[in-house]
């Protein structure tokens, strides 16, 4: 039965995982051109606008049948649609892998109760790291071709982080001992701070909506686009951690990506932008390595499901997507786009305002500071407060149920992962005199910690200096620019450290600096206060 049981689950999710990166293909190509993502409710060809029918859009093997090819007037079809498909079915399977198979991330070892029952506890913070990595898919796609960001993506990744987090609340048992060690859970004081916070951001953005003026008509011709993008420029600068530079906020998207839409495309380098680059640049490239890659992984996983002996250890078979993603992103950064030296042009402009904008959002952040430090200092100091919050904390729906403890956790992550992406853009664009770090990727880095855990977050920033700054070093032969998009390079480090945190955890620095977190935001230091 565990045979039958891995073999359905492999193939059922990497199914869904297909289905889903068809539907990010449509995103992907529509949402920077303005076009809606529900009018037409179908799929249709960019060349001659005639409806691909269902049998025409079967993920990959729609386009093997095709050979590439629109069946109504024959455009070429890029090959990038077939990766980002198997791309994604490779990340729902890594996500399946690492809570239910192997064990590295959250459950209790090696199929210790059986994928099906891994499931069946694990289900919500499965789901939850599906869609934010579908979410930073869409992103990292849409920014490595335009450098724009669309929150829209991070605002339903957080949406599921608070609501399946108040979903999964295990027990901590014997066999899911790894839970305590490996997940994060707020203490009563950090807790209480973080749900403040999170609600005085919540309100202040409400008002700020609400203060907003309306958009003037004829200002967003295009159904389906809202004002809450945020593009993401970056420049490689002196110091890693630096690498991002970012342009101000859009209320519409780039001139140059409406120009597009409204006139009639050039099918064959508009659906393979990435034709002019060097060969290992091109989508039929890129789809050949996820092809063999997702195979592998697939493969692999299956075998350490229903044998003692996997083919390869976790650890080694993690490597091995992340490596293949790796070098995806330095083959679609290499490609030239006009969109390079645009970007870096729209950075230099605002250069003499950056210092006001950044006073402007620190302005913006004081009820959230004050809410958080009034409700610190109040739970540090009032004892009767601090056990009111824990018996909220607490409160349970059966036996294993704490709901407010998965929204205490979500809203910690939220808080600490945005918390630390605005205090890295309002420092440095307050002593560097021009705009450092994208707000698109703050909220990227909240969406992270209201997910996988302000742990994660930490961590992976860390980790994306150095993988940006390889990446860049790796472009150099093909392309000078000053800017690199970051979102890439982001969701690959948080992918990386969701897969490999106890590893990660064991390094003396890393484990020196979250044990000092962990100290502080756990109450541990209250005792100070008195």
């Amino acid at each position: 039965m565990q045979v039958v049981a891995t073999l359905w689950w492999v193939g059922f999710l990497a199914a869904v995982g297909l289905c889903l990166g068809s539907y990010f293909n449509v995103v992907i190509f529509r949402v920077p051109r303005g076009i809606s993502t529900t009018s037409p409710l179908w799929s249709f060809c960019p060349c001659c606008e005639a409806r691909i029918h269902w049998y025409d859009n079967l993920p990959v093997l729609s386009y093997i049948h095709l050979g590439g090819r629109c069946r109504s007037c024959g455009a070429r079809i890029s090959a990038r649609y077939p990766a980002v498909e198997l791309l994604m079915a490779m990340v729902v399977l890594i996500m399946l892998d690492a809570f239910c198979i192997s064990g590295l991330r959250g459950t209790g070892g090696p199929l210790s109760l059986g994928i099906t029952e891994q499931l069946h506890y694990d289900w919500p913070i499965v789901l939850a790291h599906v869609i934010l990595f579908g979410c930073f898919l869409a992103m990292s796609a849409i920014d490595l071709e335009h450098y724009f960001i669309d929150i829209r993506f991070t605002n339903l990744a957080v949406l599921a982080g608070f609501v399946l987090h108040m979903l999964w609340t295990p027990e901590p048992t014997p066999w899911r001992s790894t839970i305590a060690g490996s997940w994060y859970r707020p203490g009563v004081v950090f807790a209480a701070v973080g749900v403040a916070a999170a609600l005085a951001v919540v309100v202040t953005v409400l008002i700020l909506r609400f203060l907003q003026p309306p958009t003037p008509d004829g200002e967003l011709e295009t159904e389906g686009v809202e004002p809450d993008r945020a593009p993401s420029g970056e420049s490689a600068s002196s110091s890693a951690v630096s690498l991002a530079v970012v342009s101000e906020d859009l209320t519409e998207p780039p001139a140059q990506l409406t120009t597009e839409a409204e006139e009639p495309l050039d099918c064959p380098s508009e659906l393979d932008p990435h034709s002019q680059g060097p060969l290992f640049c091109t989508p039929g490239a890129a789809a050949w390595l996820l092809g063999v890659t997702f195979v592998l992984v697939a493969a692999t996983a299956i075998a350490d499901g229903v044998t003692s002996r996997p083919l390869l250890l976790p650890s080694w078979r993690m490597m091995v997507p992340l490596a293949a993603c790796f070098f995806l992103i330095v083959g679609a950064g290499a490609a030239p786009r006009s969109s390079d030296t645009e970007i870096v042009e729209a950075i230099e402009a605002e250069r003499f305002s950056a210092r006001g904008v950044a006073l402007r959002e620190l302005l913006a952040l004081v009820p959230a500071l004050l809410a958080g430090g009034a409700v610190a200092w109040l739970a540090m100091n009032n004892e009767a407060f601090r056990e009111c919050c824990a018996g909220i904390m607490e409160w349970s729906i059966g036996r294993s149920w704490r709901p407010f403890t998965g929204l205490a956790t979500a809203a910690v992550g939220f808080v600490v992962g945005g918390g630390l992406g605005w205090a890295v853009r309002i420092g440095f664009t307050l002593v560097l005199g021009r705009e450092a770090f994208g707000t698109g990727d703050i909220h990227l880095m909240a969406a992270a910690g209201c997910v996988a855990g302000w742990p994660v977050v930490v961590i992976g920033f860390v980790l994306t200096s150095f993988l940006a700054l390889a990446g860049w070093v790796a472009t150099l032969p093909f392309k000078r620019t000053r800017a690199i998009p970051l979102v890439p390079w982001l969701s690959l480090a948080f992918l990386a450290v969701v897969v490999f945190y106890e590893p990660l955890r064991r390094l003396g620095a890393v484990q020196n600096t979250v044990d000092l977190f962990e100290a502080v935001v756990s109450g541990k230091l209250t005792a100070l206060a008195h």
